[in-house]
């Protein structure tokens, strides 16, 4: 099979001659190529150029020409962003600082600022050159909700004002869906729906304010993986019948503090799960006989689930050896039942 046969037929939970790797790479292509991190929001055509080599270079499964895509958005929408040449970008200016600076909020012309339309043009070009498929990422309706008001503020207003963060997350909802679609018409067909800042709130608070607001972006794509990182087990118990049940969601993505079939028992099967390796100490700083040995378990976890895709954590890091990444990918070459 090659990646598009495999990557759809796990979505449609078909056999699989392997597992799908959903690599979520996004700066690290740049800078094994030489670019620096803001290149990666200035120039489409050198952004998608570094994943095209990455691609090349590891033999992953998908491609995507950011995984972090909430600072060039929010931006577009009227944050103000510091990208510089040597950190990820920032966000040094809110866009709500206010709960009445919500009504100024509409959705923008993303092909109107730079770093949302090279988001875009970069996607163009991954969609007509790459031999595999293309995922448009995006923050969810949480996540994205506190890229455009102050962590700190959103969160106390979880429990003191509900209705101004329902109100914050269903226009947060309305800059998505604008933004993932232009993704699609640029040649994206998956979507990856990061809501990573979950963990920052009680379990209680997530279907609430984060997974009720799904079903309407999920009807944009036809396959769909969320993406939660870490400790959010508690989390996953708490809505996982009502995940198992959202028309559109393929798979769920996860962080190496959550057990794959633990999640597989608690969604019954009913969803695909991608993950766990770590990428934050496993992925930059171990052996690749060490990452062997874990994507290996990680397959064993998933007992032959044709929906299972090894991926990391959460976003492979930009200080990672090229050679762990490439035991990462090629560990599914090596294992056997």
């Amino acid at each position: 099979m090659d990646s598009i046969e495999r990557v759809f037929a796990a979505l449609k939970n078909q056999s699989v001659d392997k597992p799908p790797v959903f690599p979520q790479i996004g700066d690290h292509a740049g800078l094994i190529h030489d670019l620096t991190y803001n290149i990666m929001y200035e120039d489409a055509e050198k952004a998608a150029e570094a994943h095209l080599k990455a691609l090349d270079l590891y033999g992953y499964d998908f491609v995507s020409i950011q995984v972090e895509p909430s600072w060039p958005v929010a931006e577009a929408c009227g944050a103000k962003v510091t990208y510089p040449p040597d950190k990820n970008p920032w966000i040094t200016n809110y866009l709500i600082e206010a709960e009445e600076d919500l009504e100024e909020l509409e959705v923008p012309d993303f092909m109107a600022t730079k770093s949302s339309k090279v988001m875009i043009d970069g996607t163009k070009i991954l969609a007509e050159k790459a031999n595999v498929p293309v995922a448009a990422f995006m923050t969810g309706p949480l996540t994205f909700s506190l890229q455009l008001m102050p962590y700190e503020v959103v969160i106390k207003h979880i429990v003191t004002n509900p209705v101004f963060i329902h109100q914050l997350v269903s226009k947060s909802v309305l800059m998505i869906k604008a933004y993932v679609k232009m993704l699609k018409e640029a040649g994206a067909s998956i979507l990856v729906i990061c809501e990573h800042d979950l963990q920052l709130i009680a379990p209680q608070y997530v279907k609430k304010f984060s997974f009720n607001y799904l079903p309407n972006i999920l009807k944009i794509y036809e396959y769909n993986i969320l993406h939660i990182c870490g400790r959010i087990t508690p989390h996953l118990e708490a809505s996982a019948d009502y995940l198992k049940k959202l028309k559109g969601l393929n798979t769920i993505s996860i962080g190496p503090h959550v057990s794959i079939s633990k999640a597989q028992k608690l969604f019954d099967n009913k969803i695909g799960v991608a993950g766990n390796i770590d990428h934050k100490r496993l992925l930059p700083s171990g052996t690749p006989q060490q990452i062997e040995t874990a994507v290996h378990t990680a397959i064993r976890n998933s007992d032959g689930d044709s929906r299972f895709m090894v991926a990391p954590g959460c976003e492979i890091t930009s200080d990672t050896p090229i050679e762990n990444v490439k035991a990462f990918v090629h560990a599914v070459e090596t294992y056997h039942k």
